[in-house]
């Protein structure tokens, strides 16, 4: 009775952890800003919402969050997304374009230069829209 419930628990797991897909269900991707909304000035530990708008580009793309890189009081902000990896995806271009809050308490006073993705240029080049942002 031992070995049968020893090879029933381990063809069980096997059954479980094997896939036949190689193909992950789904990859992490970074999708371009539209626009911003931000203040002209902030205070000193205090959050701050900085809108921000981007668009689907199909509707297996679902937001999951933000990408920021931090290197001194520069900033750089894009959206990160899952793509599901389906044969059932159609544009979303027509959804228009989806505003999500990006939270900034600053630890530390003088001007903050943001910098939010738009996107690459078809020379290859990193294209970001910017600003500056006196915190005292």
């Amino acid at each position: 009775m031992k070995n049968f419930s020893f090879l029933l628990i381990f063809f069980g797991l096997l059954s479980v952890s094997c896939n036949l897909d190689d193909a992950p269900s789904s990859v992490d991707v970074v999708l371009p800003v539209e626009s911003v909304v931000m203040p002209q000035t902030m205070e000193l530990n205090v959050e701050s919402d900085i809108m921000i708008s981007y668009r689907r580009p199909t509707t297996c793309h679902l937001y999951d969050g933000f990408y920021y890189q931090a290197d001194g009081l520069t900033r750089v902000i894009a959206i990160y997304a899952v793509k599901l990896n389906s044969n059932n995806c159609v544009s979303a271009e027509e959804e228009g374009t989806y505003e999500v809050a990006f939270k900034f308490k600053p630890t530390e006073s003088g001007i903050h230069h943001f910098k939010f993705w738009t996107g690459t240029s078809a020379s290859g080049v990193e294209e970001y829209i910017e600003y500056d942002v006196d915190v005292n």
